[in-house]
């Protein structure tokens, strides 16, 4: 048995109870919860993985956590410096949360924790009282790869449906399906095996370059940053609104390789003339998106194969920081 592992709770569909054993979709209505004693004690195999030790994450200010894709910026830091802590006193650190914002979580995790301790991020895509709930297996071989030597400086995981994947590429790629987390583009890490071994093939380039905030460094609170997604024909009128609403950065999902449509092309170029930090990305699940013409003529960041929904975490922390233009380009570069 190896070592010790913090677990970390923090609700979703892993705790999740319906009332009926075929509702797949509704069981969030029941208001029914397992709690993470009961999960311990009806998963009695974590002890031959590790002595798994739980952390509770509470907030004083609720009296009860919201899902994961009600989560702010202020929950994300909590969460992190929850883990952050766990992972001082522990050999690797479990959490557990909601698919909704799971890999939105992991990265966020991923950019703001040194890495050396490994952190893993499950979840489960049927509650506890499905006819056959993914949870138990998922959260057992979250524990396994988080207690395995071979994780440590690979950044954060995510474990789901036995594969391994990096936080920076794993992405939700169904609503309902047990194997939704993907790696588009390339692929997971390795698989934990029928028997119980952590298979990893290879680990994920460039760590110890990628990019990384402390929290407790930042002079404040990550500015407000705005994901606008193209569409055919799509006007300005969203890009608008994101600079009137305050918004010091946004993140453009363009379509294809990333180009937004004339009339978002004039908004996007107003709103970088006015101070706000443009990052073009791209709708397209996967593939990079380069510092073609238009993105060098309008002064914007290319966001590179990043979805747009992690550069909006990587450009807000960056902003809070007080990084410009070249040195967030740096840090998609990088990254």
């Amino acid at each position: 048995m190896a070592g010790t592992v913090a677990w970390v709770p923090t609700g979703g569909t892993i705790e999740a109870v319906a009332d009926d054993r075929l509702d797949l979709v509704s069981y969030g209505e029941s208001g029914r919860r397992t709690t993470p004693a009961e999960i311990l004690a009806g998963l009695p195999e974590l002890a031959r993985a590790a002595r798994v030790r739980p952390v509770p994450w509470a907030d004083p200010g609720r009296a009860q956590l919201p899902p994961s894709h009600a989560w702010t910026f202020r929950d994300l830091a909590s969460l992190a410096r929850l883990v952050r802590d766990a992972a001082a006193a522990s050999d690797g650190v479990v959490v557990t949360c909601g698919t909704n914002g799971l890999e939105e979580t992991a990265y966020f995790l991923d950019l703001v924790l040194d890495g050396s301790v490994p952190v893993v991020v499950t979840g489960a895509m049927r509650p506890s009282s499905a006819l056959a709930p993914d949870g138990p297996a998922n959260l057992l071989a979250a524990v396994r790869v988080a207690a395995h030597p071979a994780a440590r400086e690979c950044g954060v995981l995510v474990v789901l449906d036995d594969g391994i994947l990096p936080a920076r590429e794993a992405a939700k790629s169904a609503t309902y399906h047990r194997g939704a987390f993907r790696a588009p583009g390339y692929g997971p890490l390795g698989y934990v095996d029928a028997d119980g071994e952590v298979v990893l093939r290879r680990r994920p380039a460039l760590v110890a370059a990628r990019p990384r905030f402390d929290l407790d460094a930042l002079p404040g609170p990550p500015p407000r940053v705005d994901v606008v997604t193209s569409y055919l024909g799509a006007d300005g009128a969203l890009v608008d609104a994101a600079v009137s609403a305050g918004a010091r950065g946004v993140v453009h999902a363009g379509l294809g390789a990333g180009h937004p449509t004339p009339a978002e092309w004039e908004s996007l170029k107003a709103a970088a003339g006015a101070g706000v930090l443009v990052c073009q990305s791209t709708r397209v699940g996967s593939g990079r998106v380069v510092p073609h013409g238009p993105i060098r003529a309008g002064g914007f960041v290319a966001c590179g194969d990043l979805s747009p929904w992690k550069a909006r975490l990587l450009l807000a922390l960056a902003l809070a920081r007080g990084d410009g233009a070249g040195a967030v380009q740096a840090l998609f570069d990088a990254s």
